[in-house]
């Protein structure tokens, strides 16, 4: 995919609009439109967890039944009829579960043809999730990615956390660059902890050959992945009767001119095949997945997701 060629600099636009502090009131004052719903998705999601997995314990593992020793409420009796033996469930105490988003700043995020980049959008869904999960009593962490990870927050709690995310998610210095998402998901596997949920926010362009092993990977060890593509629509479909335009590779900066009616339905066929491979990487292997352009509302199709599973 191409980013548009329109006068001033989009990156630069950013960095102009990020130097101010009032960005973060602002950015704050759209994360607090969509968030309140959302707290209480995650709130349910918590109070569903604790009413079906026990509060404060979860399943280990099975073992002989003893009698005498052991209550007898606690025999599996689906596992007992299969052995021809009782057995009991073992339980072990439950940790908390920890909240980690992963936002892609690499250069595809800084495009934008309609009011807001790529990487605005995925600024404000960040935030929502944070300040959500937070409020619901989940520690969040939190780590900004292009060809690397450039820096790594543990989870953590309180507002003091959500304030330290916006800060990161507002400054220029972190954006630009190429995406190498296989590389990242690597570093994270050593780091978190199987019980977290990790959102991943990305546009899904310009991966890494790689990154699906490292999804694969990740995923076996995670309590739950779920990844959120933002798109702006000219990622997935280019309009009618443009004519010649100048386009730019957001990695390489190469600028090129195209008959943009002469290439618009091989382009619209490859981006969906894209979007649609990339989604059935996620959900091959029981992973979550979301879709949303930049001029949609995000907050009910992840609501729809969560409440579903």
């Amino acid at each position: 995919m191409f980013q548009l060629s329109n006068g001033k600099n989009k990156r630069e636009l950013v960095e102009e609009s990020w130097k101010k502090e009032e960005y973060i009131e602002e950015l704050m004052m759209q994360i607090d439109t969509h968030v309140r719903q959302l707290v209480d998705v995650f709130r349910f999601v918590l109070k569903y967890r604790i009413l079906f997995r026990g509060s404060g314990v979860e399943f280990a593992s099975l073992r002989e039944y003893v009698p005498g020793q052991d209550d007898a409420i606690r025999i599996d009796w689906k596992a007992s009829l299969r052995a021809n033996k009782l057995y009991i469930r073992q339980y072990e105490e439950e940790r908390d579960l920890d909240v980690y988003i992963l936002l892609d700043s690499s250069s595809s995020m800084l495009l934008g043809t309609q009011e807001k980049l790529k990487s605005e959008y995925a600024a404000i869904v960040c935030g929502a999730i944070a300040y959500a999960a937070i409020e619901s009593g989940d520690n969040v962490g939190f780590g900004m990615f292009n060809d690397k990870i450039l820096f790594s927050l543990e989870p953590a709690g309180d507002m003091t956390q959500y304030y330290k995310i916006l800060r990161h998610v507002v400054d220029p210095q972190y954006y630009g660059g190429k995406c190498n998402l296989g590389e990242s998901l690597n570093y994270l596997i050593n780091i978190l902890q199987p019980r977290t949920i990790l959102f991943i926010i990305s546009d899904f362009i310009g991966l890494d050959k790689n990154w699906s092993d490292s999804l694969k990977m990740i995923g076996g060890k995670l309590d739950r992945i779920i990844g959120i593509m933002s798109r702006d629509i000219r990622d997935s479909k280019l309009p009618e009767n443009l004519g010649y335009m100048k386009f730019k590779d957001p990695f390489s900066d190469k600028m090129m001119t195209v008959d943009v009616d002469n290439i618009r339905d091989e382009y619209n066929y490859l981006a969906e095949k894209q979007e649609k491979n990339i989604e059935n990487e996620f959900q091959g292997v029981g992973l979550g997945f979301v879709k949303v352009y930049t001029t949609e509302p995000f907050v009910e199709p992840l609501i729809r997701y969560l409440t579903i599973e």
